[in-house]
């Protein structure tokens, strides 16, 4: 007896006649001086590809912006999810595609064309001559856009990113994460790198964190093991991109110390990190690679982080 389920015999229906594509099917509604721009502006083949999938994304369907995944944008242009990250990235810095939060947050197109920069402004490493790798060198991030009420300290995240969010004084919070898995940033050469200034950061520790464990700064300074790790993890901050604005979190000294201090009010907003019985919770607990590394991917700040890749 056989398991297959069988339909009885129907008609055969007459081919319906093929009319091609139809408005009253869908379409995409554009300003003509919009279209008019586009048609001028000195896009390459994969930039061009990426901006009409940002408007059938957005305008297509009766929205201004959208959440796009790289693997998202790569189903509908056919490039590679590498690619385009990098293209995504290139459009953003020439104000063509304005990103409205982190990473992940939604993305639109610049309406207002006469911002958008010139061809003549890409970097040397413009994403179209990047040979296609399976390895993305500008890393997705792992956070969502962050969007919360203002407080008492200004809400920022640990890369340091912070804009207003209009009347309601919300703190939008770009963020460029990197994954340990992807390739780093090539480090600036330690000469040029300003010494860690640990008593500085120290201070900052004391002043953000009066209630948590205070380090003995006899024990924090040449080779002992928090002192190392503080080194290494300030030095870490000169090689960390952020996606947005393609800088590194800080740049010299001053810049630096500054970063530190937004960072140490960015662990007051974890709950798990700021309970009375987390004892661990310490500036030598931070310092090490692992948890510095957990901190940056928002593992402790889960209400802060979104859903969709």
């Amino acid at each position: 007896m056989s398991n297959v389920l069988r339909f009885p015999d129907l008609p055969e229906r007459a081919p319906t006649k093929t009319k091609g594509p139809q408005v009253e099917d869908g379409y995409t509604r554009i300003a003509n001086e919009l279209l008019d721009a586009l048609c001028v502006a000195d896009f390459t083949n994969r930039e061009f590809r990426v901006v009409n999938f940002i408007i059938r994304q957005t305008y297509g369907w009766g929205t201004k912006q959208k959440r796009l995944a790289s693997t998202f944008i790569a189903g509908g242009t056919g490039l590679h999810a590498t690619d385009c990250s990098k293209v995504l990235n290139e459009l953003i810095r020439r104000q063509v595609v304005v990103r409205h939060g982190g990473s992940r947050a939604p993305v639109s197109l610049n309406k207002r064309h006469t911002e958008w920069l010139a061809a003549e402004s890409r970097k040397k490493s413009a994403p179209d001559s990047c040979p296609q790798s399976g390895q993305d060198a500008l890393t997705q991030s792992g956070q969502d856009a962050l969007t919360k009420k203002d407080r008492k300290d200004i809400n920022t995240s640990p890369y340091g990113e912070e804009s207003t969010a209009g009347a309601d004084d919300e703190q939008t919070l770009a963020v460029e994460n990197t994954k340990s898995e992807t390739l780093p940033p090539a480090e600036p050469k330690a000469a040029s790198l300003p010494n860690c200034p640990h008593q500085a950061i120290l201070d900052q520790w004391a002043e953000i964190m009066p209630e948590k464990r205070q380090p003995l700064r006899s024990l924090w300074t040449g080779s002992s093991a928090g002192s190392r790790a503080l080194a290494a993890r300030w030095k870490q901050g000169f090689s960390i991109i952020n996606e947005q604005t393609g800088d590194a979190l800080y740049a010299d000294e001053a810049t630096g110390i500054d970063w530190w201090g937004r960072f140490f009010k960015f662990l007051r907003r974890s709950e798990f990190l700021m309970r009375d019985d987390s004892r661990f919770f310490g500036l030598d607990w931070i310092v090490k690679a692992e948890n510095f590394r957990k901190i940056m991917e928002f593992k402790y700040h889960p209400e802060l982080t979104g859903g969709d890749a």
